[in-house]
Formats: structure tokens, sequence, C-alpha cells
């Protein structure tokens, strides 16, 4: 399920062409800085869920997400969703999440992420079902 359509509109970007847009969409989640870090000035990015894009009667419901600097005019309209599961694998550069698929039957996704792999390690260790925000292929979240 990491392997979803980009669906993504740019807003308020800098002047550039689109490999410039997608390597800034790839700096967001750089792993070297704590949390979701701003591409342009490094200040905190704020994650706005507003509404979902279709109705699904599956496990995943993409909303229209906003993403905002707290510090500049960096801004980044895109898609998210939630996943409800548990932590299968976790190694430096992926996460695998094992959820329920629309049907009911068990699915497995693989994604990169930005959240502190210590949490990721309790996680799979205890074997706790949480809910793991995802935000342009990446885990940027851990709820509950």
């Amino acid at each position: 399920m990491g392997e979803r359509s980009n669906n993504t509109e740019w807003r308020k970007c800098p002047e550039g062409n689109r490999m410039q847009r997608e390597k800034m969409a790839r700096d967001v989640h750089e792993p070297a800085s704590p949390g979701l870090r701003c591409p342009q000035c490094q200040g905190t990015l704020t994650i706005i869920q507003i509404e979902p894009i279709y109705e699904v009667d599956g496990a995943f419901v993409p909303y229209r997400t906003v993403v905002e600097c707290a510090a500049c005019s960096y801004r980044m309209v895109t898609e998210s969703y939630t996943i409800l599961g548990g932590i299968k694998n976790v190694d430096g550069q992926y996460v695998e999440i094992g959820s329920w698929g629309p049907s009911g039957s068990r699915m497995l996704s693989r994604f990169k992420y930005t959240v502190n792999s210590d949490l990721l390690m309790n996680l799979k260790k205890t074997q706790e079902l949480v809910e793991f925000l995802i935000l342009n292929d990446h885990v940027v979240q851990v709820i509950g």
C-alpha cells in the first residue's frame, strides 16, 4: 500500500521545475532532522487534514491535507491517510505495518519513516496496535 499514486498539488512553492518540487517533498522527510522540517527554512511543519477526498469502504481513507511552515510561507497541498495496525519489521529506513484490507484480510504495507526509530522498535516489541499517519508514503506520526 506504500506505493500509492501521487495526486499532489503544489501551491506557493518556490519557482522551479517539477524535479525541484519533487525534491522538496522528499526533503520534508529528511531523517537527519527530528520531526518534519520545512525544506526552505528548517522551521516546524504543521499537518492539517481537511476533508476526505472521496468516500471509501476500505481500510484507508485519503484526506486532502495541507502542510504549512510556522516560520515562513512554505505550503504544500497533498493527501494523507491513517492505518491501524502493528509493526512487523523496522530497519534504518523502512517500517512494515501489518493491518487489515477492505475485505478484512490481513495486509502488509511498507513505508519510509520520519518518527523516532526507538518508538517503532518498542511498538514492534510490544505488538501494540496503533494508528499511523501516512503523508507522501512516509510514516510521520504514531497516534495512540
